[in-house]
């Protein structure tokens, strides 16, 4: 009998992959996805979503007594930082809502299912350069709502195991590049201006926050393996870091991007794009999940910042052609 996973935001972009994955590995494939699901073309033939609002409890319930999933992969979110500073109250709502009703539907449907809840590097908020690498001992200081908010699914996943007994793992993926990202995020936006000033559609000119900050960049592609690893191998309870473990600034990715269009740009730092309190540098240890999964990225960043832009070109050229 062929096993069922729910993944949740599975239009979404790790959500997307990861539906990516389990369909070519032949499992019965469900997700969620409420509202407006955009361009579809992407989705795996059999595999079925449900439009369902998972801030409803009742929705969310009857959802988990139909599919008694062997496996959830808990990505829906509202997972924008701006976002989230705008409406404060909204993200942390419904990101821990829906993780709320999520579980008491497990618990009392499908108590056997193995959940994996899945945090941001964002609970880390305000680490100094000298405390890098972080591992999943390091304290949690965050500094967004959003960053808040999962702090609040994370420990709750872990409160979930302790007074449930569910199977749940917890990880805390950094920062994530690829194709499918939205331009709301730092990939996605020099991506997407990198492909309108090659169309010819935008002046030279690219719009950035700060850009010489560090981080710790994935291909998603390499990320969504990660997570499936962990469903099969990681351990209940734990919680796990998900990233490279090296750094590279924001501008050497808009470098690799501009490189792969041969684009040259003037780069302008709009204060509007800076955010207060942002760590000079964020890099995982990732010990942990490579001991518990075997796991390690195999993409690199050139590779994932061209294969970024051709999702855009993709999107930019559409666009043009659809233009009055």
């Amino acid at each position: 009998m062929t096993a069922t996973v729910l993944i949740t935001g599975a239009t979404g972009f790790a959500g997307s992959f990861l539906v990516d994955h389990y369909a070519r590995a032949g499992w019965d494939v469900h997700g969620t996805s409420h509202g407006t699901a955009g361009d579809l073309s992407w989705l795996p033939a059999g595999v079925a979503l449900h439009d369902v609002d998972l801030t409803d409890p009742v929705a969310t319930g009857r959802l988990i007594g139909e599919l008694r999933p062997a496996a959830i992969a808990h990505l829906a979110a509202q997972s924008s930082v701006r976002e989230s500073l705008r409406n404060p109250m909204r993200t942390f709502h419904d990101n821990v809502g829906m993780q709320l009703n999520l579980l008491d539907a497990v618990a009392e449907r499908s108590p056997a299912a193995r959940v994996l809840v899945v945090g941001s590097c964002d609970e880390y908020g305000c680490v100094s350069r000298d405390e890098n690498p972080v591992d999943e001992r390091q304290e949690l200081r965050p500094i967004s709502p959003y960053a808040l908010s999962k702090v609040a699914q994370d420990l709750m996943g872990y409160q979930y195991y302790v007074t449930h007994a569910l199977d749940v793992v917890r990880v805390r993926p950094f920062v994530q590049v690829g194709p499918r990202r939205s331009d709301q995020f730092v990939a996605g936006s020099f991506a997407r201006q990198v492909a309108e000033i090659e169309a010819g559609a935008a002046a030279p000119k690219i719009e950035v926050g700060n850009i010489d900050l560090e981080r710790d960049i994935t291909d998603v592609r390499d990320v969504v393996e990660g997570y499936a690893l962990l469903i099969e191998r990681g351990r209940a309870g734990e919680v796990y870091n998900l990233g490279s473990g090296t750094s590279a600034t924001l501008r050497e990715l808009l470098m690799a991007t501009m490189r792969a269009a041969d684009v040259s740009a003037e780069i302008h730092q709009g204060v509007h794009l800076r955010r207060s309190g942002e760590p000079p540098a964020l890099v995982s240890d990732s010990t942990k999940m490579k001991k518990h999964t075997g796991w390690a990225p195999r993409i690199p960043l050139d590779q994932s910042a061209a294969d970024t832009l051709d999702y855009w070109r993709a999107r930019v050229a559409a666009r043009i052609r659809s233009a009055p």
